[in-house]
């Protein structure tokens, strides 16, 4: 049988059992749609490689853990990759954080017309909204800044992060009153 017929499942399987051509056949099928979710989770191609490869380090290390009773082969995949990311954007977070927020002041001071208040009001609303986004609970937060500042729809989201859309959408609309409540009174 090709193994282009062959189940992702079986695949699966196959690697945790030790089969390296198992292996190969679902890094060439997942790798690509892993990388591009890496990207826009962390929105550093080489960072997005290193995740790519740790992932699938950890999935051949751990392929025989898989139980095909319990999910479908690409959500166990990619709950690893997401996590992998996650983990990466939390030892890379201040980092980040600091690389972005010098960007957008760069940005910001080199528009042409704007005057030193605008800059200083603009600099001071960007770190409470920054706060209040950092108050928010994880997935709300993720799923928010997917939406709104990497401009993924809740579709792209929800097929991404293997996720019902109406559970993105109800986290991003959750996320977004709350960062409304976070704005008004408690860090505004």
């Amino acid at each position: 049988m090709p193994s282009s017929e062959i189940s992702d499942e079986t695949l699966l399987q196959r690697a945790g059992a030790g089969d390296m051509r198992a292996f190969e056949t679902l890094y060439d099928r997942y790798s690509p749609r892993l990388l591009g979710l890496m990207r826009q989770m962390l929105g550093d191609e080489r960072e997005a490689e290193d995740v790519l490869q740790e992932g699938f380090l950890y999935l051949w290390d751990h392929a025989r853990d898989y139980d095909v009773s319990r999910s479908r082969a690409f959500t166990w995949t990619v709950m690893i990759f997401r996590h992998k990311a996650i983990d990466r954007m939390r030892a890379l977070g201040r980092r980040l954080r600091l690389n972005e927020t010098a960007a957008i002041e760069q940005a910001t001071l080199d528009a042409p017309g704007t005057r030193g208040d605008d800059t200083m009001q603009m600099k001071e609303r960007q770190k409470q909204v920054h706060a209040a986004l950092l108050a928010l609970p994880g997935e709300q937060r993720q799923l928010i800044e997917f939406a709104f500042l990497k401009g993924l729809t809740h579709q792209a989201i929800a097929e991404d992060l293997q996720l019902p859309l109406g559970t993105v959408k109800t986290h991003i609309r959750r996320g977004l009153l709350k960062l409304r409540d976070l704005m008004k009174g408690g860090l505004a």
